[in-house]
């Protein structure tokens, strides 16, 4: 089966007005000297309104969170592909609870909306000739999704089309089920894939995680931390 991936156009900057994600209360120094040596998760909750910032109702309403596309990539054309992502609701999550079920990579797939990022993956095709192939975003996806479970080819392949846990990740990725890439395609697309690439990705989430406030934009001034304001980001692990 053929699908028709639209155009996709590079967004340089996201920009989020009053995101509700930035606007915790800053731990200060005494505060954090307390409670440094605690784990990260109990840290957090000792922060006034983190639990009301981020419980999963109140995410839901925000989603999917928006990326950008830095580093000046060419746009994506309209091409027919062998697979198409595009991001999905997570109408299979109701709570924080069964938010809890889930892995950091399965999660981030429900988070974020990974369009953007098409471009990037697009770069090693020279051509707009020849068969269908798969949706380069699909790949790159599924090719970090091995990195992070630590597989090899001939296991994303498996996972993939395991009864138990495949059908999820096809349908996340945009793989059909019955016409999944092969070893050496999931290889070559790795193989063809830029370093640099990869940085304008890891800027692209960085970006992002700015922009909801998620992550300081600047350093603190030296006032600011003589005072003893914000010790660490909200999600900071």
């Amino acid at each position: 089966m053929s699908y028709l991936v639209p155009t996709t156009p590079v967004i340089s900057i996201v920009k989020i007005m009053d995101s509700p994600l930035g606007g915790l209360q800053a731990v200060m120094r005494a505060e954090f000297s307390e409670i440094r040596d605690l784990p990260a998760a109990e840290r957090r909750l000792r922060i006034p309104g983190f639990v009301a910032t981020f419980r999963w109702e109140a995410i839901r309403a925000l989603l999917p969170l928006q990326l950008s596309t830095p580093g000046n990539p060419a746009p994506w054309k309209d091409r027919l592909c062998r697979s198409y992502y595009r991001w999905l609701p997570p109408d299979d999550l109701h709570s924080s609870a069964d938010v809890s079920g889930l892995d950091a990579f399965d999660l981030v797939l429900r988070l974020f909306d990974f369009t953007p990022w098409r471009p990037y993956f697009a770069r090693r095709f020279k051509s707009q000739f020849g068969p269908p192939p798969f949706d380069p975003l699909s790949l790159g996806l599924a090719i970090f999704l091995a990195v992070e479970r630590q597989w090899d080819w001939a296991r994303l392949r498996r996972e993939l089309r395991s009864q138990e846990r495949g059908r999820g990740y096809c349908l996340r990725l945009g793989f059909d089920p019955d016409d999944l890439p092969g070893e050496s395609t999931f290889r070559s697309a790795l193989t063809y894939t830029q370093v640099d690439w990869l940085a304008d990705i890891q800027t692209s989430l960085a970006q992002s995680l700015m922009a909801y406030g998620l992550i300081p934009s600047h350093s603190p001034s030296r006032a600011t931390r003589q005072n003893g304001a914000s010790a660490f980001p909200p999600i900071a692990s």
